[in-house]
């Protein structure tokens, strides 16, 4: 499935495409639920590559996005989950670990909510 560009705003009906192909159901529920009030956009793999050595991380940092545009604040064990599945996703594309774990102790670090920025967890419902 082709992912919107970075930067561009996501349409509510296209993120649900997005998680049902994926199987991102549970999160699909939580955004039909609860519709976080600002716009979705990924920004990529912020303040990181999107690429490396050929092979495409955008799709990964996509996904991690998304999950954290609709993350609620004190959901802990969620963002963990959420980034080591990006941390997974990367292993699995590069076929090889030390970049996706440099990835998930970057996410790890500074996606944390109490620093409020535009990437942080939950970036979809702070106001």
């Amino acid at each position: 499935m082709k992912l919107p560009p970075k930067g561009e705003v996501v349409p509510l009906e296209r993120i649900r495409e997005i998680c049902l192909h994926y199987g991102l159901n549970a999160l699909w529920e939580k955004i039909e639920r609860d519709v976080p009030p600002k716009p979705f956009k990924s920004d990529g793999c912020t303040l990181w590559f999107d690429a490396w050595k050929g092979v495409e991380l955008y799709p990964a940092c996509f996904l991690h996005d998304l999950k954290y545009w609709a993350g609620y604040p004190g959901e802990d064990v969620e963002r963990l989950v959420a980034d080591a599945e990006l941390m997974i996703d990367v292993a699995r594309r590069l076929n090889a670990t030390a970049m996706a774990q440099a990835m998930f102790f970057g996410v790890r670090v500074g996606g944390h909510g109490g620093f409020k920025r535009s990437f942080s967890w939950g970036f979809g419902r702070s106001i």
